[in-house]
């Protein structure tokens, strides 16, 4: 009997141990449910549609077969973006495209068998049974590879490293080439030297400043030095080819030096799945690379003023975090030439040595920069005649005819296909001392002609809307609103309008037609030689009053456009404290602001900013829930956003449990059965959805050609072509809602998301956000361009404190994310971590709602960035300033529902109602309704390892209760047995 008590008591310790370990699991797993459907592949079932129920349709069957075909056409997208995509930075005597004869390669460096194909951040996985390396790209294309080097990459211990402080960039030494090594490309694999160098970041990693090494992350360093010098030194290859895989901009100055002998260069950014392909067709000639910079590539990666001020900042005297933007307009080109504008003329001590990096006691153009904005070449000879401007004040619209012809190809070349060309197009606005700053050239848009044979020529008509380079002036009087202050504007004075092969060729453009014989022999490109600029590539048209009104309300909404933004300035707090790089004195060239303190009057905005009812709010009482009018979710599909009467009645048909469900978020949100709501899926990736397809065997998700490269196309219709293909991806893998694409500016080369961000320029993310967000929309995805707004780095990025001027804050970060609203129609957002100014982004009225939604017309779902578990997150607060749902975190739905229990605040459910408005209107716009009609009858959603897990706990819960049952048992009976 004493050795049964023993067992059982045993058992019963054991399995109430097991019993509190599966619960406490299962509470772990439930928070994180999501997140464990995406690592276990499951998708909540998609209703099957018939013909008259699938309002939004793909192009391919819905099947393994319809799958593959999709496939096929995706990869040729991602291929001929990679090929539009490269950017051809040098071609010294037609080094490339490489000849039929020139096959048999060595490859170099350690990136060649280990490259970079996306950054680090949520997205798709790299499916390896479909990816394509560099490796086999070129064995496809017909080469020979030196494969003993090759594989000695492979097997080598050296590995990137992406940890602050010690930032690798993963590059052997000399030490690692053998005299084994080097003697396989002494009598073979020596027609060309393909080298490959790489820079990585990702989420939560902007690149370092300095280094393992005590250098930039993207300057040159001596690792690559030798390599290079070892190749030419060697004096065995005909041609050094060098590809740059870095979606971060990189010092490239060295490829103009003897010393390293590199006759041909292509930036090809981040590949992805099959972006190699593409690189391997460029290299040979089957196709020619027509890709342009999106960012501007300096001397020295440390020389744009934002540098000064990103990075680690923390206040004085509080724990908090911030940035100053100082640098204000002056971000990337705007900044570089301005700066050379002015220096051409002597102005504003332009020439100083304030921010002067290469050459320390005077600052010159030729000096910093490397490759301009816009930079790139191809193997043909492009001419480009600008035959009229037009700017239509009525229309408010500019139109630029630009003719193109392909004049041919050097006579040396190994090119015999056709070619493309870009067109872009600039602004110089009229400035003076006292207006709102202003570049002094600025793109304001871009066209692409279709491929040309030599000789040919092509019309191609850039038309731009005026909006675009309108001036935000904040000490403006607003033509709409006399009593308000701020405005865009027209200053009076001549508007040059001019094409340019690039930022700086345009603005030499501009001029040599304004300034004439003045600048003659004064005018540089980038390497220091004198040219003319071309003066009939640029034409002015004079404005001859200020123009304060046309702008002066949204075009979207008619509200008035004015200021809203004096305390995102941190001398709103502290007078005086900072001074913003202004064109009037170059002197001005910000200092890194490391001494910055959270002053009361800003404490007061970081932590004591509390939810306050309104004194007109509604009653609680006024609002009916749970009233069933019959309405389910598909009979919404066709009802306008402004249709209050139709909406209300079917928002008061959702309990307030039901209402509040909706703002807690884990991947998705479950099925509502009253409305005929089945559970919508939502996920990650600019890149593509971070999925597994619903066919072929769950197959993963595509992870497209990186953003930035599909940006560097300057093509809109493949950036269309992008959203419909990442469109079709969400189709085939139950994807309602997708956060993309990414509209964050590259403020700084060491940003580390700037692979799946477009530009450092907002008007090239204006356009491209809103061609992409378009596309994706009208196949039914909701498209929730992240991180709105103002997240440009990662370092800190969870509540850092970003303080900038108005100007500089709605003319940047807020205008890239502008056009996917206003023109694509995007119906959802995510959010930043950070704060706008001291006040976190969430609970930013002043852009979630007054300029989001007042100014932009926005009618759609914002969702914030995976705030689980956040103290630090208000959810009252963030709601009723526009914030509709908390990324994984459906606490915040409890939260809610239990404070509106508790308080009966109207004005609260006031806006649960407004958030589940955009959420229910979005979906009404989505892929969720295909299959729905009168007859569906929705059903819950719940996953296998849920189920697993509650019959576990009853399992064991039943079991420890029978031990503990039969231990008092035999406890008892031994008890008695005693008496």
């Amino acid at each position: 009997m004493k050795s049964k008590k023993k067992l059982w008591r045993g058992l019963t310790a054991l399995s109430a141990f097991l019993l509190a370990f599966s619960l406490f699991m299962t509470e772990l797993l439930m928070s994180w449910s999501g997140q464990v459907n995406v690592f276990l592949k499951i998708t909540p079932p998609v209703i099957q549609a018939d013909e008259s129920s699938m309002y939004y349709k793909s192009k391919y069957e819905l099947s393994d077969q319809g799958l593959t075909e999709m496939l096929v056409d995706s990869d040729k997208h991602d291929v001929q973006t990679m090929e539009e995509g490269t950017v051809l930075l040098k071609n010294n005597q037609t080094s490339l495209p490489l000849r039929a004869e020139e096959r048999s390669v060595t490859l170099f460096g350690r990136a060649t068998a280990d490259p970079v194909y996306s950054g680090n951040s949520g997205g798709p996985g790299m499916d390896e049974k479909r990816q394509v390396n560099l490796y086999n790209a070129l064995k496809e294309a017909g080469f020979t590879i030196n494969d003993k080097l090759f594989d000695a990459y492979k097997n080598s211990d050296v590995a990137r490293a992406k940890a602050s402080p010690d930032w690798f960039i993963g590059e052997v030494d000399k030490n690692f080439y053998t005299s084994d090594l080097q003697a396989t490309y002494q009598d073979n694999f020596n027609d060309v030297a393909i080298v490959m160098l790489s820079r990585d970041g990702g989420e939560g990693k902007d690149l370092a400043t300095t280094d393992r090494d005590g250098m930039s992350y993207l300057a040159l360093h001596n690792t690559e030095k030798d390599l290079l010098k070892m190749i030419k030194d060697s004096g065995k290859f005909s041609k050094i080819v060098v590809l740059i895989n870095s979606a971060y901009a990189m010092e490239l100055g060295w490829l103009e030096e003897q010393e390293y002998g590199v006759d041909a260069a292509l930036w090809i950014g981040n590949p992805g799945l099959k972006g190699f392909t593409g690189v391997a067709n460029v290299l040979v000639g089957a196709a020619d690379p027509s890709g342009r910079l999106v960012d501007t590539f300096a001397a020295d990666s440390l020389s744009a003023p934002a540098v000064r001020n990103a990075g680690d900042f923390q206040y004085s005297n509080d724990n908090g975090h911030y940035i100053i933007q100082a640098e204000g307009i002056y971000q990337g080109y705007k900044y570089y030439e301005t700066r050379y504008h002015d220096a051409v003329l002597g102005l504003n001590n332009a020439d100083s040595s304030a921010g002067a990096f290469v050459n320390q006691e005077r600052w010159s153009y030729a000096d910093e920069m490397v490759y301009p904005f816009g930079y790139g070449t191809s193997y043909a000879n492009f001419t480009q005649q600008l035959t009229s401007v037009e700017w239509d004040r009525n229309a408010k619209t500019v139109t630029a005819q630009v003719k193109v012809t392909n004049e041919g190809y050097p006579q040396e070349s190994a090119y015999t296909g056709k070619s493309k060309s870009v067109v872009q197009v600039y602004a110089q606005l009229p400035y003076e001392e006292g207006q709102a700053e202003k570049s002094a050239i600025q793109l304001v848009g871009f066209g692409k002609t279709s491929e040309l044979a030599a000789g040919e020529s092509e019309d191609v008509t850039v038309t731009i809307d005026d909006y675009l380079f309108a001036t935000y002036d904040e000490n403006a009087e607003n033509g709409a609103d006399p009593s308000k202050k701020g405005s865009y504007v027209f200053d009076p004075g001549d508007y040059y309008f001019a094409i340019g092969n690039d930022s700086h060729d345009a603005l030499n453009n501009v001029m040599a037609n304004k300034q004439g014989a003045a600048v003659a022999g004064k005018l540089l490109l980038a390497d220091g030689s004198v040219v003319d600029g071309d003066a009939n590539k640029a034409v002015s048209v004079p404005l001859e009053t200020l123009d304060n009104v046309t702008y002066a309300k949204s075009q979207q909404t008619d509200e008035v456009v004015s200021n809203q933004y004096e305390d995102i300035d941190y001398n709103y707090f502290a007078e005086n404290a900072v001074t913003y790089l202004t064109r009037n004195d170059w002197g001005t060239y910000p200092k890194a602001y490391t001494d910055i303190e959270a002053t009361d009057k800003l404490k007061e905005v970081l932590y004591n900013e509390k939810y306050q009812k309104p004194s007109d709010a509604p009653t609680y009482d006024s609002f009916a829930q749970g009233v069933d009018a019959g309405l389910k979710l598909v009979d919404m599909k066709d009802v306008p956003f402004d249709d209050d009467e139709k909406w209300n009645t079917f928002l008061s048909q959702l309990t307030v449990a039901e209402l509040s469900a909706t703002i807690g978020e884990n991947f998705g949100q479950p099925a509502v059965k009253s409305i005929n709501k089945p559970a919508n899926k939502n996920t990650d990736g600019p890149s593509g959805a971070q999925s597994n397809y619903l066919f072929n065997n769950g197959q993963p998700s595509t992870a497209h050609v990186s953003q930035i490269v599909a940006a560097s196309t300057w093509n809109q219709q493949l950036i269309a072509e992008r959203g419909d293909f990442i469109a079709e991806d969400a189709l085939f893998s139950g994807t309602t809602q997708l956060w993309s694409p990414g509209a964050n500016l590259h403020r700084t080369p060491f940003s580390g998301r700037n692979f799946e961000y477009y530009s450092e320029d907002s008007i090239l993310s204006y356009i491209m956000g809103a061609v992409q967000t378009e596309a994706m929309q009208a196949k039914g995805l909701t498209a929730a361009i992240k991180h709105f707004v103002a997240n440009d780095q990662e370092t800190n990025r969870s509540e850092l404190a970003t303080f900038a001027t108005e100007q500089s804050y709605r003319q940047g970060p807020l205008k890239a994310f502008e056009g996917a609203f206003t023109k694509g129609e995007a119906l959802g957002t995510m959010m930043s971590f950070s704060r706008i100014g001291a006040r976190l982004a969430y609970a930013d009225q002043a852009t979630l709602t007054q300029v989001l939604r007042n100014e932009w017309g926005f009618k759609g779902v914002t969702i914030t960035d995976s705030v689980k578990g956040n103290p630090n997150i208000p959810t009252v607060e963030s709601l009723v300033a526009g914030t509709d749902t908390f990324n994984a975190d459906t606490a915040r739905a409890s939260e809610i529902h239990k404070y509106l229990a508790s308080n009966k605040d109207g004005y609260v459910l006031q806006e649960l109602r407004r958030a589940n408005k955009g959420f229910y209107y979005s979906l009404a716009k989505s892929n969720l309704i295909n299959g729905l009609s009168a007859e569906t009858e929705v059903e819950d959603f719940v996953p296998w390892w849920q189920t697993f897990l509650r019959v576990t706990n009853y399992a064991l819960g039943a079991f420890t209760l029978l031990s503990l049952i039969l231990f008092i048992r035999t406890g008892y009976a031994r008890r008695i047995k005693g008496v």
